[in-house]
C-alpha cells in the first residue's frame, strides 16, 4: 500500500494527564509515515512542559504554542495551514487511538478518491462505556445532517487538498458545533463522506468537554450547544423547505426536528398529512433527503407524541392503533407493556 504523509492535528488545553497517552498512540500507529502538530491553546498547567521534555527529540513532533487562548476551533485552524501531509486527522489531547486507526483509514481513502474524509466508531471511556455508532455511507449520513452532526468529528481523517483547495477552516466565531457546520459547509461543496464501521478512537468522556456539562456526576446535554445545533437544522432543511415555502409550518417543523413533542391528538394528525405533502414535495424537487429518511423521522416524531404521555387509557390505545401505520415501532416487549398501560390506565 502507498503510504502518503499523514498530519495529525492535537489541539491542547490543560490535558497534562492525557498527553503522553494520546501522543503514543499516534507513534505506536502501524502505519509509520505520521507528522503530529501539537497546537497548545495556553495551558496553564504542564502539558506543553510534558510535551517538551518526553518528545523535543522526535522529528515527527511539532509542537506549536499560541500566545493567545482562542479555542480548539483556532488551533485546528492553524494545524490544517501548517499540516504537509496529503491527509489530515484529528485527535483530542485527552483521547487516544486504537493501533490500526490510520492504517485503515489511509486504505479507505486511497482506494476513494472520490472521498474527502472518512471517520470511524467511538469507543468511550470514563464516565461512560460504550460504542458511538454513526452512519456509514454518504448518503445516509448526508440525510442524517438534518438532525445533527453526522459522523463523528474526533475521528475523522480530512482529505487535505479538498479541505485548501475549496478555503475550508472551522468558524472560529462558533465555540459549540463547529464541526458540524463545517461538515454542513463541505457538503455543500460536494464532499463525499464515509465512517468505518469499527471504533477505532478512544473517546474519553470526563463531563469538560463542550458538548457535555457533569451535574452529580450525570452528563446532561450543553444548552448553549443544542441552541446552536438547532440553528444549523433550520440552515439545512432550507435546502427542501424554508420560512418562505407554502409548506413551512414552525410548530411540525420542530416536530420533524425533534425540538419539541407534539403535544395534542388533533396536531398529530394534522402533522402526519402535513409530513406526507413534505415527502410528496421532497420528490417533486430530485429529492435533496430520501424519501425513505423522511418517512423514518416523522415516524420516530410521531412515536415521541405516545412516549410523551405521562398516564396512559384506552383513549390513547386507541390512538396509538389509529396510527399505528404512521408511527415508528416500538421493540415488542416495550410494545407489549405500553398496551398493558393503557389499559390499566397506569403512568408511564
Amino acid at each position: 500500500m502507498c503510504q502518503p504523509l499523514v498530519s495529525i492535528i492535537i489541539p491542547t488545553y490543560n490535558v497534562e494527564r492525557y498527553i503522553e497517552q494520546a501522543i503514543d498512540s499516534i507513534l505506536n500507529q502501524t502505519y509509520p509515515n505520521l507528522e503530529i502538530l501539537v497546537i497548545d491553546d495556553c495551558s496553564t498547567d504542564n502539558t506543553v512542559q510534558m510535551v517538551k521534555s518526553k518528545y523535543s527529540k522526535n522529528q515527527k513532533i511539532r509542537l506549536y504554542e499560541k500566545s493567545q487562548n482562542l479555542g480548539p476551533s483556532n488551533s485546528r485552524n492553524i494545524g490544517i495551514k501548517q499540516a504537509k501531509g496529503k491527509y489530515i486527522a484529528l485527535l483530542d489531547g485527552d483521547d487516544y487511538y486504537i493501533q490500526d486507526k490510520i492504517e485503515k483509514q489511509v486504505r479507505i481513502l486511497e482506494r476513494n478518491q472520490d472521498l474527502a474524509l472518512c471517520s470511524t466508531f467511538l469507543k468511550c471511556i470514563g464516565l461512560k462505556n460504550n460504542v458511538i455508532k454513526f452512519k456509514i455511507n454518504h448518503s445516509d449520513i448526508k440525510d442524517q445532517q438534518l438532525l445533527g452532526c453526522p459522523i463523528a468529528h474526533a475521528a475523522v481523517m480530512f482529505r487535505a487538498t479538498f479541505l485548501k483547495e475549496n478555503n475550508l477552516f472551522y468558524n472560529e466565531n462558533l465555540r459549540f458545533s463547529e464541526d458540524y457546520e463545517l461538515f454542513i459547509r463541505m457538503i455543500e461543496k460536494g464532499g463525499k463522506f464515509l465512517t468505518i464501521p469499527e471504533a477505532l478512537y478512544v473517546y474519553r468522556i470526563t463531563g469538560n468537554q463542550a458538548s457535555f456539562k457533569k451535574s452529580d456526576d450525570k452528563i446532561l446535554k450543553n444548552e448553549k450547544q443544542w441552541e446552536i445545533s438547532k440553528n444549523i437544522h433550520y440552515q439545512v432543511l432550507s435546502k427542501l423547505i424554508d420560512e418562505n415555502s407554502e409548506l413551512y409550518d414552525k410548530k411540525f417543523v420542530d416536530a420533524l426536528l425533534m425540538h419539541q413533542v407534539i403535544r395534542n391528538y388533533d396536531d398529530l394528525k394534522l402533522f402526519i398529512d402535513w409530513a406526507k405533502k413534505l415527502i410528496e414535495y421532497n420528490e417533486s424537487i430530485e429529492c435533496p433527503f430520501s424519501s425513505k429518511f423522511l418517512e423514518n423521522t416523522y415516524k420516530n416524531s410521531v412515536l415521541g407524541y405516545f412516549l410523551a404521555q405521562k398516564r396512559l387509557s384506552w383513549n390513547i390505545l386507541y390512538q396509538y392503533i389509529s396510527v399505528y401505520p404512521y408511527c415508528a415501532k416500538l421493540d415488542l416487549t416495550y410494545q407489549f407493556k405500553y398496551i398493558i398501560k393503557c389499559l390499566l390506565f397506569l403512568k408511564h
